[in-house]
């Protein structure tokens, strides 16, 4: 333990003298006999807290019947100490045993550094750093967010059947820096070798009391989970593994690979059926050459594929396009029809004002009827088009589905999706443009059918008064 005198160190420090103490990721319970410790001493320690002003930290201090009391009570009593503390972006453990036994919490996915009350050089991993710990009561961190494109190996990779074995969260145990030293680190590197082995594996059970593992090639070959190595050099070996494993993209095919090529060098093995970790440190370094050479083989013979399968895209999304662009342009030939249509119905008002100046409400109706039946032709042709659009898109998917299994996630969306979206706006600007096109032109030919009565009968007035004018003027001469 820290010779510190820091509070909580103070308290730790007393374990030796026969104090229990249990910890957990929230809180830490200390229990101290009575006559075991100097008052005094104790009463400095706790009033720490209450002198700190850091968020998140609380204590609440009983006696051996767990009733609350106060410090200046605790002369000859025995104390149950519990002790909050802050959960967020930053976690404190006063104890080896309590930040071991918490490492599996899912807290863990938003931690950003562990403080650990230990002598140990501070080590980080790809989730978080742990640190020393000097017991000094400071407030914890804002939780930090994981990446998007993290891998959990229980989806896909390795069957769980005891769903706790294969960690959802590999990353926690995937060093980034030099190595530690210290029992902090010795203790730690032991249960990251058992977590990340089981990554490496097909299957995981529980039988009996013990847990086994199975690699699954032409043959399942089984083993115990157990004997964790305290090996630096096998836990660079399978840190180097996992990591070259964990690619969102394509982290099941590395992982067939691998088991693949486990399996060669496993069967040849004949004491294979005992510890799988003692196993593993034989064979890992060789399988994994071999599934790096193996993946690259796979990534030519898909790249071979992504080329048929871009080409087949393209055709595919080439007649999607025609098949929306041809709906465009029977859209607008449609508007230009109406705009024929209210414009030939222009003209025969036109002319039949002219033949006869008492058809005001025939033309109304002839007015009425030429805007009907154009909208409705328009509105028609709308309605299917649109509805046909939408039937093709329900089943565009299905119809890519098989042939761009070769692609990427990012690559189809731009190169299919993309092209097939910026037609469908298209589709939808014309319809739009159309709509105000068709009220506007109906405005005006309602407005010009209604109008040209009073224009040419103001027209014929001005005639006859020009010819009037003239008769009289002849007159007079």
């Amino acid at each position: 333990m820290m010779n510190s005198k820091k509070c909580l160190a103070f308290l730790i420090d007393n374990i030796d003298s026969g104090n229990n103490v249990k910890e957990t990721l929230e809180e830490l319970s200390i229990f101290i006999g009575a006559n075991s410790f100097s008052v005094e001493s104790i009463r400095n320690a706790l009033s720490e807290f209450d002198n700190s002003e850091n968020s998140g930290w609380s204590i609440y201090i009983r006696d051996g019947e767990y009733s609350e009391i106060s410090l200046a009570d605790i002369d000859g009593e025995d104390l149950n100490i519990l002790i909050k503390k802050p959960v967020g972006g930053r976690l404190f453990f006063a104890t080896l045993n309590g930040f071991l036994y918490e490492l599996d919490r899912e807290d863990f996915l938003y931690v950003k550094e562990i403080l650990v009350l230990q002598n140990f050089s501070e080590f980080c991993t790809r989730r978080y750093c742990i640190k020393p710990w000097d017991g000094e009561l400071i407030p914890s961190l804002p939780r930090q967010d994981n990446g998007s494109d993290e891998v959990d190996p229980r989806i896909g990779l390795v069957r769980d059947l005891t769903a706790k074995k294969v960690p959802a969260d590999p990353y926690r145990w995937l060093l980034t820096g030099p190595i530690s030293e210290g029992d902090l680190w010795s203790k730690w590197q032991k249960i990251a070798v058992l977590k990340l082995s089981t990554v490496l594996v097909s299957e995981v059970w529980a039988e009996d009391v013990k847990t086994k593992v199975s690699i699954n090639g032409s043959r399942k070959i089984v083993f115990n989970l157990d004997d964790s190595l305290d090996d630096p050099t096998f836990y660079r070996q399978l840190k180097e593994a996992v990591e070259w494993l964990l690619v969102r993209q394509d982290a099941d095919a590395r992982h067939e690979v691998l088991i693949r090529r486990l399996a060669t060098l496993l069967w040849q093995d004949e004491d294979n059926n005992s510890s799988w970790i003692v196993a593993a440190k034989k064979v890992l370094k060789e399988a994994l050459d071999g599934a790096r050479l193996d993946h690259k083989a796979y990534i030519r013979f898909k790249s071979t594929e992504a080329v048929k399968a871009v080409a087949d895209l393209r055709k595919a999304v080439g007649e999607d396009i025609s098949k929306i662009t041809s709906r465009i342009h029977r859209l607008a030939n449609g508007f230009i029809v109406g705009l024929a249509a209210l414009a030939a119905g222009l003209g025969v008002r036109l002319t039949l004002i002219t033949s006869n100046g008492s058809w005001e409400w025939s033309g109304l109706v002839f007015c009425i009827v030429v805007l009907s039946v154009t909208w409705t032709g328009i509105l028609l042709q709308r309605y299917i088009s649109s509805s046909s659009l939408v039937s093709d898109l329900c089943h565009m998917r299905s119809w890519h589905r098989s042939v761009h299994v070769a692609l990427s996630r990012a690559e189809y969306k731009d190169l299919a999706l993309r092209p097939i979206l910026d037609a469908i706006q298209l589709y939808k600007r014309t319809i739009k443009l159309m709509h105000i096109g068709l009220v506007v032109s109906s405005i005006i030919f309602f407005l010009g059918f209604i109008g040209l009565p009073a224009i040419h009968s103001g027209g014929q007035e001005d005639a006859s008064s020009q010819q009037e004018h003239s008769e009289s003027i002849k007159k007079e001469e």
